[in-house]
């Protein structure tokens, strides 16, 4: 039974793990690679990074082992491929890539940094969590919006309808979404 245990975790840490913490750390923003098939491209992406990155820690290893020392066994690969692991995972902890986090405890949220706008700024007396969530919502449905028109001009009559009805699913949700912040506006003045 630990030898299937054994599998398991070799093939998570060779072929999902580090490069899966990476593209987080990379992108830390949900939907920040594609609004509907963010978790896709995610898990693709990272798949495959970590392919790269198990044959750049055996390269690494092979390059410092020694006829005497041969480092290209079990233990370093398991110890480097956990290390660069949680040096992933931390970081994208701390850019906000893993809000579900503050499940586990409150100190534990972290927000994702907010996408630039140019010619846009964020009064300072908006930075309350509420008003930074309605934030990052809109500017994600503004990312959202823009697919959506953009993928709307297909030949294809039910597709064009399916997006025709997503923008104006999008369209109301901003304006609710400015009219909680012109409310949290007029409160904080």
């Amino acid at each position: 039974m630990s030898g299937v245990l054994q599998l398991f975790a070799g093939l998570l840490f060779v072929f999902f793990l580090p490069g899966y913490t990476l593209v987080n750390l990379l992108f830390s923003r949900k939907g920040e690679l594609d609004p509907e098939y963010d978790i896709v491209y995610r898990i693709a992406l990272g798949m495959g990074l970590s392919i790269v990155i198990a044959i750049i820690v055996g390269f690494a290893l092979n390059a410092i082992s020694t006829e005497e020392h041969g480092y290209v066994t079990a233990g370093p690969l398991w110890l480097l491929l956990v290390s660069i692991t949680a040096l992933f995972a931390l970081g994208g902890w701390l850019r906000g890539a893993y809000p579900s986090a503050g499940l586990i405890h409150p100190k534990l949220y972290r927000t994702p940094p907010a996408r630039k706008i140019p010619g846009v700024s964020v009064p300072e007396t908006r930075r309350r969590k509420g008003a930074d969530r309605l934030i990052l919502e809109r500017e994600q449905l503004l990312v959202d919006l823009e697919k959506f028109a953009q993928r709307s001009s297909t030949s294809n009559p039910q597709r064009k309808l399916y997006y025709l009805r997503r923008i104006e699913q999008v369209r109301d949700r901003i304006g609710q979404v400015n009219e909680e912040l012109k409310r949290m506006d007029k409160e904080d003045s």
